[in-house]
């Protein structure tokens, strides 16, 4: 395992995975490629889901089922990311479950895949940044 994937990439490369550009569609493809995924994530899309800003086919229930392949591995919440996420020097946002994510991948030795652009030049993590591919206006 070298990338954990973030929430919105996770959603972005199941739901979505034309607004992936290439390069990352190449690693998020890779055959025999297993991704972690933190379990804050899990949440996030619950969270969403129950808001009724996130419709997902068959309920949360069944896609969870479904976009949590044999590719994904679920990285626990543990006392050490916790205290990572504690102490995360110059931290760019204010969102707890960001915090958790970035502390995940420390603590595990990944490299974070995120759409997140307050993250994109966090010097205190591995972040790979992609900017989703937007559709054009009138196709």
């Amino acid at each position: 395992m070298r990338y954990l994937l973030d929430t919105s990439a996770w959603l972005r490369g199941y739901l979505e995975p034309e607004t992936v550009p290439g390069a990352e569609q190449v690693i998020m493809s890779k055959s025999g490629e297993v991704f972690g995924l933190a379990s804050i994530s899990l949440w996030e899309v619950g969270k969403k889901h129950q808001q009724g800003k996130l419709p997902l086919p068959g309920g949360l229930t069944v896609w969870f089922k479904h976009a949590l392949g044999n590719n994904i591995e679920i990285l626990p919440l543990t006392p050490e990311i916790i205290v990572d996420a504690m102490s995360l020097p110059r931290f760019p946002n204010r969102d707890p479950a960001d915090e958790l994510i970035v502390a995940a991948a420390r603590v595990h030795n990944l490299t974070l895949l995120t759409t997140d652009r307050r993250l994109k030049g966090y010097r205190h993590a591995r972040i790979h940044y992609f900017k989703p591919v937007l559709a054009e206006k009138g196709k």
